[in-house]
């Protein structure tokens, strides 16, 4: 599995939210600057419409109310009962108590009213000229603020299919055949996809034809070694006979295992829950083994695996633990953990990774060489490991099990 930090959508949440924290900051900053300008264009208004009702003290009252609505000043008898007062930062106020009229700045749902206190009486007045410019900076963020929804949204849907190419690619990998990642989008991701989709077909292709051509040589095969072997069976024992009985006898164990090999490298488990100790009967009537020559102990676990595939590993084992013992029986004995087969015998002559190497035989064994690499391979297929010790004389082959091969 890919680590959090190393994915691609771990990056775009983090990318988004470190966007949207930027985005309210510079938010909050913007209302903190649009209230320090509503606070100096108050302050400003206040000065004007100070200043005029001091200049035109002297003209008509006509006069006056007109200059004062050219400037966007309406005269109003006093305060509407739901205002409140605003309080100007201080710098602000000494502006407005510099001068010889008292002004006070009131706000309601309509606005801005100015009150002006004179020497003999106190004035109203309604700001008539104020814009709504201080709605653009929330306009501003929420239209940021939904464009960077969307780009998210539109990015995480571009980037979900990256989630089902990867659980496909995952059941391939597994063994399974039929999976289809064909895309009908435009983007790289869709292209990937069948281009992928399009390998995969081609494969399949591929490897049908080679199982053919490999069932029809074995099958042409098997029936000549088959007649031959009955042709022995009917000649009288003679030592070039017993001879060429034994070469059609190898030659018919070598396709057997080719046709094993071929199987494990097609990567198709059929995996189903199987009893450990039906698997290690069926392996032993397989080797035609007594039960004398084999201890079996402890093996009643019920594992998830391909039961073919994993019998013949379990073969494999058991037939290089029986033909190079000194002594028998041979013990099998199994755990939560795994499955150990043992025997005594004499050191290998190699390293055990040559062993574990096809067509890689003890001198004079009279084997193939494929058991152990077999079995190595099987394991590995199933996530198995299979581990080697040699101590006092005693060989043991033991298989690993994970969590992935308990019983379902």
């Amino acid at each position: 599995m890919i680590a959090r930090r190393h994915s691609v959508f771990f990056k775009l949440h983090l990318f988004f939210f470190l966007a949207l924290l930027v985005l309210i900051l510079l938010f909050l900053s913007a209302l903190h600057e649009q209230e320090r300008q509503k606070f100096h264009l108050l302050t400003h208004r206040s000065m004007e419409l100070s200043q005029i009702v001091e200049e035109s003290k002297a003209r008509t009252c006509m006069d006056q109310n007109n200059e004062l609505e050219a400037a966007g000043f309406q005269s109003i008898e006093g305060r509407t009962p739901h205002c409140e007062a605003i309080r100007l930062p201080s710098p602000l106020r000494s502006k407005l108590r510099s001068r010889n009229i008292s002004v006070t700045i009131y706000k309601d749902d309509q606005g801005f009213i100015y009150e002006l206190a004179g020497e003999h009486c106190t004035m109203y007045y309604r700001d008539t000229a104020e814009g709504q410019s201080y709605y653009f900076v929330w306009f501003l963020f929420f239209a940021l603020f939904g464009g960077l929804v969307s780009m998210y949204l539109l990015l995480w849907q571009n980037l979900r299919p990256l989630k089902t190419l990867f659980e496909e690619i995952r059941r391939y990998g597994e063994g399974e055949i039929d999976i289809n990642i064909r895309s009908k989008g435009r983007d790289e991701i869709a292209l990937i996809s069948n281009e992928f989709q399009s390998a995969l077909e081609k494969q399949a292709k591929l490897k049908a034809s080679r199982e053919l051509f490999l069932r029809n040589m074995m099958h042409e095969l098997k029936t000549p070694i088959t007649k031959g072997k009955l042709i022995v069976e009917l000649e009288e024992p003679r030592p070039n006979i017993l001879l060429l009985g034994k070469l059609f006898s190898r030659m018919e164990s070598l396709i057997t295992q080719m046709a094993e090999i071929e199987k494990m490298h097609a990567f198709a488990l059929e995996r189903e829950n199987a009893k450990l100790e039906t698997l290690i009967n069926t392996a032993l009537k397989n080797l035609l083994i007594s039960e004398e020559a084999v201890r079996v102990t402890g093996c009643q676990k019920m594992l998830y695996v391909d039961p073919l595939l994993f019998t013949s590993a379990l073969q494999n084992l058991i037939d290089n633990a029986h033909r190079h013992a000194s002594s028998l029986p041979i013990i099998i004995d199994c755990t939560d953990e795994g499955i150990c087969v043992r025997n005594h015998g004499e050191a290998l002559n190699r390293p055990i990774e040559e062993a574990f190497e096809a067509f890689v035989t003890e001198q004079g064994s009279g084997g193939l060489g494929l058991g152990l690499y077999i079995a190595k391979s099987v394991c590995e297929l199933h996530d198995f490991s299979l581990n080697y010790r040699y101590d006092e004389g005693v060989h043991r082959f033991c298989i690993r099990f994970t969590q992935t091969s308990l019983s379902r």
